[in-house]
């Protein structure tokens, strides 16, 4: 479904703002939903300007001992004021306000931006990153749209798997999970991504709350 008005940077997303409230409605139940967002010519353009971009390696290990969390993957936080990926943050983060506030109480905190942007690529047959949460910093609501590729996006109770699963999550697709402060919630979910076997772009973005004014 195309938003019938368009964003003010001029994108029409594939999924409209009641379509957008009803998938955070099901984040009251799931910690994570997927649906299709991005239109095929904007995905393209976030494809060709990924290749323009100064990726660095991920540390390979974080944390020590059961905490270990292993990350096989590239990334960068450095996108150029004029940046494709900046504008479609922008109309993403406008896009989740609009759907938002057709819930009542709205659920995302006071606040509540997506500011934080980091590209993450991985190599076809990367190992990807284990089973982790997100650091407490990041509050409200975790998107990443799907540039490229694929790969299995898993959830699970704990660090140990427990009732693991997965959230289908195709190219063009927009992947929401709920952080802390989402309609009353101090969820953190683990959550991991493994079987890639085409090289995977993954745009991620959070609000970093503690860049937030007193």
């Amino acid at each position: 479904m195309t938003a019938a008005v368009p964003d003010r940077a001029g994108f029409c997303f594939r999924t409209d703002a009641d379509a957008l409230a009803d998938a955070l409605r099901a984040m009251a139940e799931k910690d994570a939903v997927a649906l299709s967002f991005l239109p095929e010519e904007v995905r393209l353009v976030l494809v060709t300007e990924a290749a323009t971009l100064a990726f660095h390696r991920a540390r390979a290990i974080v944390g020590e001992g059961e905490r270990a969390v292993y990350q096989d993957f590239d990334l960068t936080v450095d996108f150029p004021a004029e940046s494709s990926y900046r504008a479609v943050a922008g109309a993403v983060d406008r896009a989740i306000a609009a759907a938002a506030a057709r819930i009542d109480p709205p659920p995302l905190p006071p606040g509540f931006c997506l500011d934080d942007l980091i590209l993450q690529r991985y190599v076809r047959g990367s190992a990807g990153i284990t089973l982790h949460r997100d650091h407490l910093r990041y509050r409200g609501l975790v998107a990443i749209l799907v540039v490229s590729g694929d790969g299995r996006f898993g959830l699970a109770l704990d660090r140990s798997g427990t009732g693991a699963r997965e959230v289908a999550a195709a190219a063009g697709d927009l992947l929401l999970m709920r952080a802390p402060g989402f309609a009353g919630s101090r969820d953190r979910p683990f959550h991991s991504l493994s079987d890639i076997t085409r090289e995977r772009l993954s745009f991620g973005l959070r609000w970093d709350s503690s860049r937030a004014g007193p």
